[in-house]
């Protein structure tokens, strides 16, 4: 079909095509001022519209990507603000610290104290740990680094722990790879703090105080020693002496007081507490009594000394090696029971250890401990240690009991000593005797112990009542009267028999004589308390017979003879005769024989457990075509050696050099943290930057896009208003066109 069949005018066909543009035009226009945009699609105009739409495109990617950029800001702001918290809780550390120092005392008290905010100083690195791992967001968390991890390889950690006395091995704070090797060593010899022993007997009265001993591979303790006293001016006197959970009481009445002072002998506490450990001291009650403001009670605390040590080295660093002893004074590297630390550059060991098996641990060669008690001064020396007389060494730990004993017959009143004695060393399994004769130091070698033999350099000047016999300066031998004053011219008096005297003791037995005109009377004085009076009916022959009453030689007996006209009337004269009773040896010498021990060793090794990864790191898109970024490294700030290298307390704060050590870590922590902190921050700054550049880019290109195809909508309003002009006038005028048709119709 055509496309036009109707023949239309030239004028009406022009008025046609007028009112078509006309009308496509008002409806461009209406588009326009409904759009607000004067292109609207490519046939528009191609080049502002893809223009336009490309940068909307950008600022639409840009749009996204500022929500990214912000997400970013609020993760930093998650992690700053547990650094925040996890520096308060730093300084909370460090009050803890501060009343540790404070607290510097070796009373109980103080200790206690020490261990319990060392406690809470490990709680409050464990919640420094937790927070960190609780800084987590939206799958990041920039406060646990990269998750690189050192640690103790479990088979040197078990072969550690195998060490007997040794358990709960672990190191902390592992900076770096190492290699520590343990060794363990010393007999377990008792010692104490030698100005706690001094303090113990000024402030207590107590004289010659030793401890001493071999601690027990099965029940010795690192313990301190606590003498109490109670007591006061011229009463009995108790003392309590106390070793962890042993108590040992002894009361020392005034009766024994008076007694061993009337015999010139003092009292003496004397015990050996199951752990080996020895104590000896001598009790004066005028001594005690003269010590000011005791009020009668009082206490001492004496810390107790053992020859055993843990040395660590580690043999990766600079082969440097650090010894806890049991030998060290209290605040100097002492080794305690409980958790020990060797804080190493490289990391910290850590042991617990048990001081009542560790010392089967320990390498140390075969030994005779110092002697002990009383008469421990007749010990000079050993002689030999061995099984069979080989030099193999002892098989196995003994205390040993060395006695003497003598008889008054051979007690020698010129040189003051005994010219023989008999010494006595007993052992678990038996007793062997022999004697030592006359002056000088002889070797005392016996098989004291199943196949042991245990030879000593005895001396005979070593026991008491041996040699400070109180007759020592008689100028008489025994039983040779010496009779001074008229009484007695002819000395015609013989001393016929002694009985009774008491053993240990040297004697001086005094007689006063006052003679009448046919009798005598004879006063008897022992210097001991005891007294006799008898009266002779005579002055002829005679025997005379004494009781003594009271004292230590109460009951004794002593017969006199008397020759014919051995007296003489009406004067005084004084008579003596030495005397001593059997030396019985009531002082004890203890010494213990300790078996040697090979000793046991381990080796603890150190390595990368956990690889690190950037899994934690925050990369930011700075730019939709992703050519801009910045990576937010995640920092780590837990308290291991990889992040704020702040390590546990060490041996519960036992020692000053332990809290310095964590004043240090906390000082360099708080350091570290503050780098952290200022990492942080300056990338937030700069991604901050960014997402504020971002915000207004977008404006910028959405204002660009919007300048390429906004309509002038005054202009637009005014072509409508032109175009509805323009149809109107074309229509009349098509009208007056399509007329001149319609004047034909008017012919018919």
């Amino acid at each position: 079909m055509p496309t036009n069949d109707i023949q239309l005018t030239a004028g009406i066909r022009n008025n046609l095509l007028l009112l078509q543009v006309t009308s496509e035009r008002i409806d461009r226009t209406q588009q326009r001022l409904a759009t607000g945009n004067k292109i609207n699609a490519a046939i528009d105009g191609a080049v502002a519209f893809f223009a336009s739409k490309g940068l909307n495109r950008r600022a639409d990617d840009l749009d996204q990507l500022k929500d990214s950029i912000g997400q970013s800001v609020s993760a930093i702001k998650a992690a700053d603000t547990g650094v925040t918290a996890i520096e308060q809780m730093l300084d909370q550390a460090s009050g803890l610290i501060t009343s540790a120092y404070g607290s510097l005392g070796k009373d109980q008290a103080s200790v206690d104290l020490r261990k319990s905010l060392s406690q809470q100083f490990n709680n409050l690195l464990r919640q420094i740990d937790k927070l960190a791992a609780d800084a987590n967001y939206q799958g990041k968390n920039l406060l646990q680094g990269s998750g690189l991890r050192l640690d103790a390889t479990s088979s040197s950690k078990s072969a550690t722990n195998a060490i007997t006395g040794v358990s709960n091995t672990r190191v902390t704070n592992v900076v770096s790879a190492d290699n520590y090797v343990i060794d363990i060593a010393g007999d377990g010899a008792i010692s104490a703090n030698a100005s706690d022993i001094a303090n113990a007997e000024r402030d207590r009265g107590i004289q010659n105080l030793t401890i001493g001993g071999f601690s027990s591979k099965t029940a010795g303790n690192f313990d301190d020693i606590v003498i109490r006293y109670a007591g006061g001016k011229g009463k009995d006197k108790t003392f309590t002496v106390t070793e962890g959970d042993v108590a040992i009481t002894k009361t020392f009445t005034v009766e024994q007081w008076e007694q061993a002072k009337a015999t010139g002998q003092l009292l003496n506490f004397d015990h050996q507490f199951a752990s080996g450990t020895h104590i000896n001291f001598d009790v004066d009650f005028e001594e005690i009594d003269d010590v000011p403001d005791t009020a009668g009670v009082g206490t001492s605390v004496i810390e107790k000394n053992v020859n055993l040590s843990v040395a660590v080295t580690n043999l990766n660093g600079v082969g440097q090696r650090i010894e806890r002893s049991a030998l060290n004074q209290s605040g100097q590297q002492k080794l305690s029971a409980g958790e020990n630390a060797w804080a190493f550059d490289s990391g910290t060991p850590r042991m617990t250890i048990d001081e009542r098996t560790i010392l089967q641990a320990a390498a140390y060669s075969e030994a005779i401990g110092g002697s002990y008690g009383r008469a421990a001064d007749a010990i000079v020396g050993t002689a030999d240690i061995a099984i069979g007389g080989a030099s193999t060494g002892i098989a196995n730990d003994f205390t040993y009991a060395l006695t003497a004993s003598a008889t008054a017959a051979d007690f020698d009143f010129v040189t003051g000593t005994f010219a023989s004695y008999t010494a006595t060393l007993a052992g678990p399994n038996s007793t062997v005797a022999i004697t030592v004769s006359a002056s000088g130091t002889y070797t005392f070698s016996a098989a004291a112990d199943a196949s042991e033999n245990v030879g000593l350099n005895l001396q005979t000047t070593g026991f008491h009542g041996i040699v400070r016999a109180a007759a020592s300066t008689a100028a008489e031998a025994d039983a040779t009267e010496r009779a001074l004053g008229a009484a007695l011219p002819a000395a015609g008096v013989t001393l016929t028999s002694l009985s009774g005297l008491a053993d240990n003791l040297a004697h001086a037995m005094n007689f006063n004589v006052v003679t009448a005109a046919s009798s005598a009377t004879f006063t008897l004085d022992d210097g001991y308390g005891g007294k006799a009076v008898v009266t002779a009916g005579t002055l002829g022959s005679q025997t005379l017979n004494f009781t003594i009453i009271g004292g230590a030689n109460s009951g004794a007996t002593v017969q006199l003879t008397l020759a014919s006209a051995s007296l003489v009337a009406n004067s005084e004269g004084t008579l003596r005769y030495n005397a001593i009773g059997d030396f019985t040896a009531p002082d004890e010498a203890l010494f213990d024989v300790r078996a040697a021990n090979a000793g046991q060793t381990s080796s603890l090794r150190t390595v990368q457990v956990t690889d690190g990864t950037d899994s934690n790191n925050l990369t930011v898109q700075l730019n939709e075509t992703n050519t801009t970024q910045v990576t937010v490294v995640s920092q780590n700030v837990q308290t291991d050696g990889q992040g704020l290298a702040v390590d546990f307390a060490q041996n519960e704060w036992r020692d000053r050099a332990d809290i310095d050590y964590a004043q240090r870590s906390i000082e360099e922590a708080k350091l570290r943290l503050r780098g952290a902190a200022s990492a942080l921050s300056n990338n937030l700054d700069i991604i901050q930057t960014r997402l504020n550049y971002t915000k207004e880019f977008i404006n910028v290109l959405a204002e660009g896009a919007n300048k390429l195809v906004q309509a002038d909508q005054n202009e637009e309003g005014a072509n409508l208003l032109q175009l509805q002009t323009r149809q109107q006038l074309g229509t009349i005028s098509l009208s007056l066109a399509n007329q001149a048709q319609q004047a034909i119709l008017r012919l018919f």
